[in-house]
Order: structure tokens, then sequence, then C-alpha cells
């Protein structure tokens, strides 16, 4: 309780600071909000709740080793190690990567990673400890889930990208409780092979949805926008796009 009233006392500042206080105009029949792309929301929903869904597995299969072991208190230390390597190293490397490399190429190229990289730590944890088969899978997660932020951010337009980010968003705690439900059941009859079985299935599963997306876009850049970048005029806020196109058609120009 302490500890979520400090977050929430500490927060108020920094939202009233940022806080827009202009008076914001409702839209008019000549100027509503637009729309937000729901069918290509909703694949990248899907693919977060993938995503949870991994952290979950992993998490219930790293709990049971530790107990098997008989050292509980270590199962903190190997989720580490894979957070460790997913936002720390992996993550941060994703800042240098090509301009050429496109977001489109990005979602399945991670897609696949990933469920390389759970294929390892299925096979890796039955014949070496899950520790040393959690490092190399560590490294897989964070760019398939950078790729996520990216294409919401790149397909909603700017009035909506809040609900968009809060939507993907959602999609993680929802997949998590769902593999850690499945792989803990999974778990009391197979151990640690049971609960990895999950996410090796979901990272599997995101890549047919990867590919499925990819197949079915076919160059339109509807499904995956990840072709072209966002304007400065699309970045703009709504009132100031209002107000560059009134100039526009003062000054004659199109």
């Amino acid at each position: 309780m302490v500890t979520m009233s400090l977050v929430a006392v500490s927060t108020l500042p920094f939202a009233l600071l940022h806080a827009d206080r202009t008076k914001q105009q409702l839209p008019t029949r000549d100027h509503k909000m637009p729309h937000l792309p729901l069918r290509p929301l909703a694949v990248l929903f899907l693919a977060m709740v993938a995503m949870g869904a991994v952290f979950g597995s992993v998490q219930t299969a790293v709990t049971v080793y530790a107990d098997t072991i008989d050292k509980p208190g270590a199962a903190g230390l190997v989720y580490a190690e894979f957070g460790i390597g997913s936002a720390a190293l992996a993550g941060a490397a994703c800042a240098w990567l090509p301009g050429r490399f496109s977001l489109r190429a990005r979602y399945v190229s991670f897609a696949a990673t990933l469920f390389a990289g759970m294929l390892i730590l299925f096979v890796g944890a039955r014949l070496l400890p899950v520790p040393i088969a959690v490092a190399p899978a560590s490294f897989t997660v964070a760019p398939y889930m950078i790729s996520l932020y990216a294409l919401t951010e790149r397909l909603a337009p700017a009035e909506r990208a809040t609900v968009a980010m809060t939507v993907l968003c959602a999609g993680g705690p929802l997949g998590r409780a769902g593999g850690q439900a499945v792989s803990g059941g999974l778990a009391e009859t197979r151990g640690v092979e049971g609960a990895l079985l999950v996410a090796l299935v979901v990272a599997a599963g995101a890549l047919l949805l990867a590919l499925w997306a990819f197949l079915a876009d076919r160059g339109r850049n509807v499904w995956i926008i990840g072709l072209e970048p966002i304007s400065s005029a699309r970045r703009a806020g709504g009132c100031s796009q209002t107000g560059q196109r009134s100039q526009r058609h003062r000054v004659g120009q199109p």
C-alpha cells in the first residue's frame, strides 16, 4: 500500500507539468477524429498477447526449476537473467539497426528469431541447466517486442496514438496471465518441460501470425505499416493540422 501511494503521488506532479491546459475543440462534421485501423491493430494486439504468454510461461518454468533444485530463491535471479539479456543488451542494440532494415522485415525476422530462441530454450533445458539455456534465448525477446511498438506507432494517426498504444499494452498482461495459467497446469505433470512447451507453441503461433500478416498485406502497406515514415504533419496535433490547412487555403495552396 505504501508503494502504491508513492507511485500515485510521485506521478501527479509530472502529469500536471505536462498536461495540455489549452481548450480542445470538439470534432465537427468537417474535422472528425481519424479512425484507427482496427484489423492491423488487432494483429499487433494478438502478437503482444503472444509476447506476454512467452514471459508468463518462462517465468513459470524458472520457478519450477528453482523448486526442483531446492533453491526457490534462485527463481528471481534466473528470471532477471532473462530480462537483462532481453532489455539491456538486445533491446539497446535495436537502436543501431540500419534504416534499410524496414519495420516490415523486422517484424517477420524477429518473430522467427523469437521462435528460434524458445526452441533453443526448450531443447537446451533438457540437456543443460536452465540458467545456461535462458542466456541465448533472452536475446530474442526485446527485438520482437520493440518492433510491435514501432509498428503500432506507425499505423496509428497522431490523434489516436495513445489509444493504439493502450490497446497494444493491454495484450501483454493478458497474455502473461494466460501463459502462466496454462504453463502452470502443464508444469504440475511435466515439470519445466511442460511450462517451456507453452512458450515454444506460443512463439510458433506468433511466427505464423507474422507470416500471415506479411503475406496478406502483399505490398499494400495496410496490414503492416512499414514502408513510409510518418510525416511531420501527421505527428503534429489535430489543432495544428487544422491551422496549417486553413493557412494553405488562404494563400491558395492545395
